[in-house]
């Protein structure tokens, strides 16, 4: 057995040695040979943009715990060498961040497609799992309800430009900070931006508005758009996006019938307002439950109870504006009109309007808000303390 043992060593030395002789040779080969060695500098250059490319996906799509994973790693096998495992670590990780920067200074298209690509994955993946968090990702409004205006989607727009800088302000206050007129107006931009793209879905509109929001308010603050900064605002705006779709949904379809009920008017009332037709509200009062208008409100309507022109057939309208348009608010998944609205609405014609809400509608409002509340957390190249904060968290105490 020794003798074998021996002889087995022996051959393994010879076919090592074979193969660091085949290796000189070729690099001789290489050194030798003008166009071997442009391909060989041309293969390497190419390894180190994928290398670099993969390494911006990987942070981008870990939302920054690819560089802990990496030192953590690299420490244990140092550690297990004798090294400190804490001071290896630290080391490690500094070396990491820097081994990133001159990724994006030497490689910056290689290191931007592979950031770009990082988010695309981390979006998609959080869209694929979103819709197991809410209740539903899109229902049917009832037949003949209004489709909202030109007016109603400028207000939400600017609704979404104002809860940015509304979520921007108040973070900055909860850190003790002033909001400098660039995040103020990029966190505007944002929101706006955001609130633009919601019928792409929640999800990817808090990704695309957290993305512009990191954008601008780096140009808007004189410092360089980063990809990186912005394809992890991506990610985190439309992780917390979801979550808060999902939540709002299952929140708002929760509520008891008569709760849906006042959802339904109070939204309603918004809508007539903003579509220039306000009305009063007439619904449920909260202690005695009949329904009434409001005295504060003159309009030609002079009893709740409204009979359908031609019949004796009546209703209750939840609002009639000055020009006797009659309102009904509906909101909810199962909503129905009742037998005598569909009679009123069939005989009313273009005097009646439907307006149907959904906690859908909701989850997109909450939403909104939310991907802006992700923006701070995304990593920015002048101030990486709040991003190591939540790598650390979510690395488990790296």
């Amino acid at each position: 057995m020794l003798t074998q043992a021996v002889a087995l060593r022996e051959k393994l030395a010879k076919v090592e040695a074979a193969r660091l002789n085949a290796q000189r040779k070729l690099a001789a080969t290489v050194r030798g040979s003008p166009a071997l060695r442009k391909a060989s500098a041309l293969a390497q250059q190419g390894a180190m943009q994928i290398d670099t490319a993969m390494r911006g996906a990987a942070n981008v799509m870990t939302l920054g715990i690819a560089d802990h994973v990496a030192a953590g790693a690299n420490a244990a096998f140092q550690a297990a060498n004798g090294a400190d495992l804490v001071e290896s670590f630290h080391s490690n990780l500094r070396d990491e961040r820097t081994r990133g920067r001159l990724d994006a200074a030497q490689r910056p298209v290689a290191r931007g497609v592979g950031n770009a690509g990082g988010a695309v994955m981390g979006v998609a993946a959080t869209a694929a799992v979103a819709p197991a968090v809410g209740v539903a990702t899109a229902a049917p409004r009832l037949a003949g309800a209004a489709a909202l205006t030109g007016r109603e989607i400028a207000a939400i727009i600017g609704g979404g430009g104002v809860a940015g800088l509304g979520v921007q302000v108040g973070t900055d206050t909860l850190q003790g900070r002033t909001s400098t007129v660039g995040d103020s107006v990029g966190a505007a931009i944002g929101g706006a931006v955001g609130a633009a793209s919601l019928p792409a879905g929640p999800v990817r509109a808090g990704a695309i508005g957290a993305a512009a929001t990191t954008t601008a308010q780096d140009y808007l603050n004189g410092r360089t758009p980063s990809s990186e900064h912005a394809a992890q605002a991506a990610v985190l705006g439309a992780v917390f996006s979801g979550f808060a779709d999902g939540g709002a949904q299952r929140w708002s379809n929760g509520l008891p019938t008569v709760e849906k009920g006042r959802v339904g008017g109070f939204l309603g009332n918004i809508r007539g307002k903003v579509r220039g037709e306000p009305r009063p509200i007439v619904g449920f009062w909260p202690r005695t439950g009949e329904r009434n208008i409001n005295p504060k409100e003159r309009v030609p309507m002079a009893q709740t109870r409204d009979y359908i022109p031609g019949t004796n057939i009546y209703w209750y309208p939840d609002g009639v504006s000055a020009n006797l348009v009659r309102f009904e608010d509906k909101f909810g998944f199962g909503a129905e009109l009742s037998r005598n609205q569909i009679i009123a609405r069939d005989a009313l014609g273009d005097k009646f309007v439907l307006f149907h809400t959904t906690p859908t509608d909701v989850g997109k409002a909450a939403a909104t808000v939310a991907s802006q509340a992700a923006v701070p957390l995304a990593s920015e190249p002048q101030d990486r303390e709040k991003r190591d904060i939540l790598s650390s968290l979510l690395a488990g105490g790296w």
